[in-house]
């Protein structure tokens, strides 16, 4: 082999180990990455952590997005300990372009998507009078998260933009929540005057004046509006009577008989299966996780057998498909028990919020709904533990 061959076959090895190296390094980086996702931000739908890795000359740059400036300081602190030269491109949010930071919802109903496009997929909602974290903006659509944590897309149209102080502001006001199903805000003090909005139960409005059979209230943008008094309840009086009891969420859920199965729903207008639960749960003060997935995470466990011999009215069940060895469980579907096999819900099959039955002989039999059951969580008598979080603790506070 002659000189020439000799430094062409050196250069080649040296550039395989280099290779080598850098995949290693790359490999290394990647699983500090997920280790950290995986102990600060184990569901994405709840927090943001998107950073990627990538290896350049020995230095691993981290580029991408996080809101939880613990898991930046975690991630970065194990890179040190690891000996590895890293280069800091991550992203705190919110995004520090945005001088107003808040936001509350000022439509009856807003609805939030998987992507900044009206024509991407609806994945929930949020009512008026609801806080939102904002976290950045592409074009005219905001990343926000909702009171229960959930992190999706809204049109900047569909809120009141507010600074720290504003909102601060806005916490303090007194309110009112509208309690009938569905109703309107007026121009005037007259039902037969023009129409500002439409309402739902669960929007929250400023209080300006009461007069008579009319109240004066704000939306959260200021304008101004009459609303029928006898449809309004203050707000801090509605919290003060909520009782979590197996009759109160009985009388919540039926009054959602007969809407409509909306996939991404989560209102009187329209509603999923894990929507139904969470309004149902959000009429009697809990402020309930948005999936059937996060759902199955809360409450007390119970026993399932075939007469559901220990399961209550008020108890939670769900639906899905039984882990194996090759698969994971998965939670597709939740409902409300309400006794002797009965159940309510909205599914997709009825296309409507619906009452079924778990027992054979009965007439309202659901042969698939049995099939699935998977489990019975009890969510009554565990305010404030479990993950029950009730809404006087999640509402307003950041």
């Amino acid at each position: 082999m002659n000189t020439r061959s000799k430094i062409s076959l050196f250069i080649v090895i040296l550039l395989g180990l280099s290779a080598c190296g850098s995949t290693k390094l790359l490999t290394q980086s990647k699983n500090l990455t997920e280790e950290v996702k995986a102990q600060f931000a184990p569901d994405g739908r709840t927090s943001i952590y998107k950073i990627e890795p990538v290896v350049q000359n020995k230095v691993v740059t981290l580029s991408g997005e996080t809101n939880i400036p613990e898991a930046k300081e975690h991630l970065l602190e194990s890179f040190r300990k690891a000996q590895i030269r890293v280069k800091d491109d991550i992203k705190l949010l919110p995004d520090s372009d945005l001088s107003k930071p808040f936001g509350v919802v000022t439509l009856s109903v807003a609805n939030l998507r998987s992507k900044p496009a009206v024509s991407s997929g609806l994945e929930t909602q949020a009512l008026m009078g609801m806080p939102l974290k904002i976290y950045k903006k592409k074009g005219h659509w905001y990343f926000v998260q909702t009171p229960e944590k959930y992190i999706k897309w809204m049109n900047g149209g569909a809120f009141a933009q507010m600074s720290k102080e504003a909102f601060e502001a806005w916490k303090k006001t007194p309110k009112v929540i509208f309690i009938d199903r569905l109703g309107y805000a007026y121009k005037e003090p007259d039902a037969k005057s023009q129409i500002v909005t439409d309402l739902i139960a669960g929007n929250i409005l400023k209080k300006i004046n009461f007069d008579g059979d009319f109240t004066l209230v704000a939306l959260p943008d200021g304008t101004e509006a009459f609303v029928l008094t006898e449809k309004l309840q203050n707000y801090d009086d509605w919290l003060d009577t909520r009782k979590l009891n197996a009759d109160n969420i009985e009388k919540a859920a039926y009054g959602y008989l007969g809407a409509p199965y909306v996939w991404g729903g989560t209102s009187g207008k329209g509603l999923d299966c894990s929507g139904f639960t969470k309004n149902v749960m959000l009429q009697n003060g809990i402020m309930f996780p948005r999936d059937a997935s996060q759902q199955i995470k809360v409450g007390k466990e119970i026993p399932l057998d075939e007469k559901l011999s220990q399961v209550q009215k008020g108890d939670l069940l769900f639906f899905g498909r039984k882990g194996t060895s090759q698969k994971k469980e998965r939670i597709t579907h939740v409902g409300i028990y309400l006794g002797n096999g009965k159940f309510i819900h909205a599914g997709v099959d009825k296309a409507k919020v619906a009452i079924e039955s778990l027992f054979p002989e009965d007439d309202s039999f659901a042969p698939n709904r049995l099939k699935s059951l998977l489990h019975a969580k009890r969510i009554i008598g565990y305010e404030g533990t479990l993950g029950v979080e009730p809404v006087s603790k999640s509402m307003y506070n950041d």
